[in-house]
């Protein structure tokens, strides 16, 4: 991507000067899932999934549960395979992460891809497991990969963080202090 298609992307004049930093830090969350969505699954348990999605996902991708097992994921086959390695390299190291590694596996569908208008068949085992009978879905960028819960499930997400805020906000305080205070 050349640096005048990311000054475009990211709604930049041209003429703005950037330093390297800045369009290095550009370019690094040019990648990133961001966004919130809601959509409703078929009866045959398909979705659409966003445009903007779609074109960071590329044509061929995972469907996984995320790193938390919270959730369902669409992961870019790279983004997968990254994470899916660094599991593959902990596993020796501790029994349960053994256990971990397989649980992933078994709930990971490689090679899925959207249908001509946007949807995917999100498998059975998956869908069954994270959604129950929820049709409703809330599908959110979250940095490396897409997040799917059930709408309901996102709404007490989203009720836990605004009541949990100030004490967020307080450890940013914190932390940006902090960090002022290490950097020279």
């Amino acid at each position: 991507m050349s640096d005048e298609q990311l000054l475009l992307l990211q709604g930049l004049p041209l003429d703005e000067d950037l330093t390297e930093a800045d369009q290095a830090l550009l370019k690094r969350y040019s990648r990133s899932f961001t966004g919130s969505y809601s959509h409703t699954l078929d009866g045959k348990g398909r979705m659409v999934v966003p445009q903007a999605f779609r074109e960071r996902l590329g044509t061929v991708f995972c469907v996984a549960p995320s790193k938390d097992f919270e959730s369902i994921a669409l992961y870019s086959n790279i983004a997968w395979a990254r994470l899916r390695d660094r599991y593959a390299k902990l596993a020796p190291l501790r029994k349960e992460l053994v256990e971990f590694e397989e649980q992933f596996d078994a709930f990971s569908f490689f090679g899925q891809e959207c249908d001509s208008q946007g949807r995917i068949l999100l498998p059975a085992k998956i869908r069954n497991h994270f959604l129950g009978d929820e049709r409703d879905v809330e599908i959110t960028g979250a940095r490396d990969h897409v997040r799917i819960v059930a709408a309901s499930k996102g709404a007490e997400q989203f009720k836990r963080f605004r009541e949990n805020l100030p004490g967020i906000l307080d450890v940013i305080g914190q932390l940006s202090t902090q960090r002022d205070t290490e950097e020279p």
